[in-house]
């Protein structure tokens, strides 16, 4: 029996038993059989002579994969930003109360392919995504596009989550007055920017998943997408006065700017340090 473990040859040297034990279950996993041993400087994994380069090359591969796990940067997470939220609801439910005492309100500031190509009035793709037609329109808005406003501003942080809500709704509604153009065509809502959030947080989602090349994890990007997806369904393309037009572009431009963002930031940040 001792000629036999004499026979072993070693494939590696670790500086701690942790470490060695968790080579030791590559091997077993290969249902090769090795022994740990203890020596001065650190622990010898040793396996059977005509396992050995077999074993080795596992291991190198493993190290391999081991090093680009290690080097890949987790994304940052932030604040979800409540007070931002609770400050946005404060502001829509004051302006919906302003509607309902002067209607012209309404006229003056929804979204109109007349006010904005025809005036020049280019504040209106703003400032429509502030007013709604009646209160469920507002509730719907807080309480679906609420939920994916707050995972902009942990995925970005909250002030340029936000900013970038505002922007891919912006956007969203001067297209959609574009491509409605020359008729006439009226729009209101938040809506536009609220289906744009869930835009930038697939698109964030996206980048943060081919950046680490762990594939495999494509299934988290499921959650926002079958959520998003379902919400749309319900709430995006249903009933006669639904700006379907504006939702589809609010979502298209979030997911553009969320993985040019995402892209941005990530690459901004720091370099993760080597694999010891």
């Amino acid at each position: 029996m001792e000629e036999v473990l004499d026979a072993l040859r070693p494939v590696g040297r670790w500086s701690s038993l942790a470490e060695a034990d968790e080579r030791a279950l590559v091997v077993l996993a290969m249902n090769r059989d090795c022994r740990v041993r203890a020596e001065p400087d650190g622990f010898v994994l040793e396996v059977e002579p005509d396992d050995a380069d077999p074993v080795e090359r596992e291991l190198r591969l493993y190290e391999e994969e081991r090093s680009q796990v290690a080097t890949v940067p987790e994304a940052v997470g932030y604040s979800p930003g409540l007070e931002v939220a609770m400050l946005w609801v404060l502001v829509l439910g004051f302006v919906f109360l302003r509607q309902m005492a002067d209607p012209d309100i309404t006229d003056r500031f929804m979204n109109s392919t007349v006010g904005v190509l025809e005036k020049g009035e280019w504040w209106r793709p703003f400032t429509a995504l502030f007013l709604h037609a009646d209160m469920e329109h507002l509730a719907g808005n807080v309480v679906i596009g609420g939920f994916f406003c707050l995972m902009v501003a942990t995925a970005f942080g909250p002030w340029r989550g936000w900013g970038m809500i505002f922007l891919v709704g912006y956007l969203g509604n001067l297209v959609n007055a574009w491509v409605h153009a020359p008729g006439p065509f009226y729009s209101l809502g938040a809506s536009t920017a609220t289906f744009g959030a869930l835009g930038l947080v697939v698109g964030h989602g996206v980048v943060m998943v081919l950046r680490s090349h762990r594939f495999r994890e494509m299934k988290r990007l499921l959650v926002p997408l079958g959520v998003g997806l379902g919400l749309f369904g319900w709430f995006g393309i249903g009933g006669a006065d639904t700006d379907v037009s504006a939702h589809l572009l609010g979502a298209g431009a979030g997911l553009l700017i969320g993985m040019f963002a995402a892209l941005l930031i990530e690459g901004s940040a720091p370099a993760p340090e080597p694999p010891r």
